[in-house]
This record gives C-alpha cells, sequence and structure tokens, in this order.
C-alpha cells in the first residue's frame, strides 16, 4: 500500500517508543497475521497509556501496514498532540491526511511542521511535496521534491513526485522522461504511484473523495477488513467471515445458504442475521464485524477482542 515506503522508518520508531509490553504483543501477533489480535493489543495499551504518544505511532504504524491510512492519521493526530515537536510523527501525519485525501490544509500544516523541525529531511520535504501534489500546488510540489532531490539525488520516489509536478507544469516530455528514469530500476513504483493517486503519465486517478477537516474521515461503508491467518474470506460487499476450521459446535453451512436482515458496516456482516441453508433451515445468527459470535464465554471473549480492534474504525466515523 502507498504510504509504507515513508513509514517504514517510523514503524521501528513507534514500536520503540511505545510501552515493551505492547511492543511484543503486538510485533508477535502481526508476524503470526493476527491482526485483530494485534489491534485489539494495541486498543488496550492506548487505553493503559493515554499521555504515551507511542502507543498511538504503534497503532497508526499497523493501519498503515493493513492499508487504512486514515484510520493511521487519527493516530498519528492523537500522536502529534502528545509530542508536537517530532518530526517522524508531523510528517507521518502529513502523509496518511493526503493518501486518506483528507484535511490537506492539516496535512500541509504538519508537514511545515516537520520541514521546521528537520529542515534536512529529504523525506520530510517529499511527503510535503506529495501533500502538494493532493491539493493540485504543481510549483510547490515541484520546489518540494527538487529540495528532496538535492539532498538525495537520484531517488527515484522523489524523481517520481517531481516529474508529476513537472507535468502539470506544462513541461510534459520533460516531465514522463525523468518518470521514466525513475522507474528504470524501480518498475513498482507505478503501482505505488498509483494507490498515491498518480500515473506515470501524469493522470490523476480516480480515489476517495476530498473530505475536511470538519467531515469525518472514514465512513461505515468503508471496506475494513481484517483478517487472522485462521480466518477465511469469502469476499463479497458485506462479508461473512468464517474460520479455516469451523467449530463443531457452529451448526454452520454453507449448501444452499442464503443471509438476510442485519447490518453491513465497514463491509462486514454485523449485528442479528437469518441464516438459510439445506442442512441447517432457518435460524438466526449474530455477528461482529463479520464474525459469528457464538453463545457462551468464547463468544463474549471474541466479540470484546473485535470491538477493541475496531474502536479506531468506530471513532473515525465522527468529526
Amino acid at each position: 500500500m502507498a504510504g509504507v515506503r515513508f513509514c517504514a522508518v517510523l514503524l521501528a520508531c513507534a514500536l520503540a517508543a511505545g510501552s515493551a509490553s505492547a511492543q511484543g504483543d503486538a510485533r508477535a501477533a502481526m508476524a503470526d497475521g493476527r491482526y485483530i489480535d494485534a489491534l485489539a493489543a494495541q486498543a488496550e495499551a492506548i487505553a493503559a497509556a493515554p499521555g504515551d504518544a507511542g502507543v498511538y505511532a504503534q497503532r497508526a504504524s499497523l493501519f498503515s501496514v493493513l492499508g487504512q491510512p486514515d484510520l493511521a492519521a487519527l493516530d498519528y493526530r492523537s500522536a502529534v498532540k502528545l509530542k508536537p515537536d517530532d518530526a517522524a510523527l508531523q510528517l507521518n501525519l502529513c502523509l496518511n491526511l493526503a493518501l486518506a485525501n483528507h484535511d490537506l490544509d492539516g496535512a500541509l500544516a504538519a508537514c511545515n511542521a516537520a520541514v521546521k523541525i528537520a529542515p534536512g529531511n529529504y523525506e520530510a520535504l517529499s511527503a510535503r511535496g506529495y501533500a502538494e501534489l493532493r491539493r493540485g500546488a504543481w510549483a510547490a510540489a515541484e520546489k518540494d521534491f527538487a529540495a528532496a532531490l538535492a539532498i538525495n539525488a537520484a531517488s527515484p520516489n522523489e524523481m517520481f513526485g517531481h516529474g508529476l509536478a513537472v507535468i502539470h507544469l506544462g513541461r510534459a516530455q520533460e516531465g514522463r522522461d525523468e518518470i521514466a528514469s525513475a522507474t528504470l530500476d524501480s518498475a513498482g513504483l507505478v503501482n505505488e504511484w498509483g494507490a498515491k493517486g498518480f500515473g506515470a503519465r501524469g493522470e490523476i486517478k480516480p480515489g476517495k473523495a476530498v473530505t475536511t477537516a470538519a467531515q469525518a474521515i472514514a465512513s461505515v461503508d468503508d471496506s475494513k477488513v481484517f483478517l487472522n491467518a485462521n480466518e477465511g474470506d469469502p469476499g463479497g460487499p458485506c462479508r461473512w467471515i468464517y474460520p479455516k476450521v469451523i467449530p463443531a459446535n457452529a451448526k454452520l453451512s454453507l449448501k444452499g445458504s442464503t443471509m438476510s436482515g442485519g447490518d453491513c458496516r465497514f463491509g462486514l456482516m454485523h449485528g442479528e442475521w437469518t441464516h438459510t441453508s439445506e442442512d441447517t433451515g432457518v435460524q438466526v445468527m449474530r455477528f461482529a464485524y463479520g464474525r459469528h459470535i457464538l453463545p457462551g464465554a468464547e463468544g463474549e471473549a471474541l466479540e470484546r477482542k473485535l470491538t477493541l480492534a475496531y474502536q479506531a474504525a468506530e471513532k473515525a466515523l465522527a468529526p
């Protein structure tokens, strides 16, 4: 996902800043593909240490890895409020707001702060250049990418960004030549920048609509599917995420199966749904964020974990 390149360094910084137990739990869970467990652990770490910028930054880095810049931006914003003089936090707040196409004025302000704190940091200049591309401020973007390249010459990512700015300043061939040079040995940049909203010939790709600081950064209709390694995702507009190994007492059947009623939240089945199948007949099933919640302590524990994991997504629904 776009943004991982910029966040890679901060991921290590954030993990170092968080509490030792949260670091260990989150890292182990992420390594095992247990993303729900990792996010739930981070929510608990934040509740235990709400004044620690590191725990917010650590969860933000997880959201970046999971391709959710909007949720990452909210956590970086919380971290920046606690540590406004941290250039890495400001840079990543800027970048993730820009990736989410949200509060682009706020993104620019965060990048301005990062550049002021660390004027020789080419990544801060590059992030600001990207924010300016999102804003359509082509001349400012060209200036920032040129300054980044003066510090870190011939960097493919910055060459690509600079080429985009030059194209939109009316020097199309010059910009496309620069992008061609940038991608000569870095073909993945085309997909990377495509995910950031720009094509190799300067085209602006349709993506998430621009929202302002007065609007919510996310919608309940946004897809936010975080899967553990032991879960299977059948896909579809409203997902029913079933375990790869279905518990014996679940009484699930996919033969002639239909589902009706209930809510669809973040692309996931939520609340009570009526399940009809050839094998089991009609039954009412309860779901939390796409997972079937069985009666009893095990189901309650799973629902609590899911509620913690989706805590940030629910918060993102309000401005």
